[in-house]
């Protein structure tokens, strides 16, 4: 199959950086669905898991985030719930609202797993030196600020 003519080709990769993007999205990627395999669930209650992460949510968030339908998100956080990956709770400010929260097994089931990344990125680390580790996690960051952008540029 040959690219259309109005499709222009990626710019020259000089440096190497756009096929180590790609390569580092496929991956984690990989990774993920890996995951999710082996604890047998769906990408989308990884996906999930992983937000929940940084603190409880709304469902509506939860949702807004996996861009799902309520009724999918709440079939969604019943599976969880029932593998007793997820609690609900009330919210502390408004007693209509319930929050979601991980429970510590997903810590228990998923820690593992994803510690072993976090032990190869800290070997890799290591083998850097602190100095190029450091520029390497900026380099990181500043992609994904770039990233941010694009992405708000398509949303726009």
């Amino acid at each position: 199959m040959s690219r259309p003519e109005n499709i222009k080709p990626p710019p020259e990769d000089q440096h190497g950086l756009i096929q180590a993007c790609r390569n580092l999205h496929a991956v984690v990627d990989e990774f993920d669905a890996a995951i999710a395999d082996k604890v047998g669930i769906s990408r989308n209650d990884l996906r999930c898991l992983n937000l929940l992460e940084h603190g409880p949510m709304l469902p509506k968030n939860i949702g807004s985030k996996l861009e799902l339908t309520s009724g999918s998100i709440t079939a969604l956080l019943d599976r969880l719930e029932k593998r007793k990956l997820i609690k609900r709770k009330p919210h502390p400010e408004d007693r209509r609202a319930i929050l979601i929260e991980a429970t510590p097994l997903v810590y228990q089931e998923l820690g593992q797993m994803y510690r072993k990344m976090g032990e190869a990125v800290v070997e890799l680390s290591n083998e850097y030196g602190r100095k190029e580790a450091t520029q390497t996690a900026k380099h990181l960051n500043d992609l994904s600020n770039k990233f941010k952008n694009v992405i708000n540029g398509l949303k726009g």
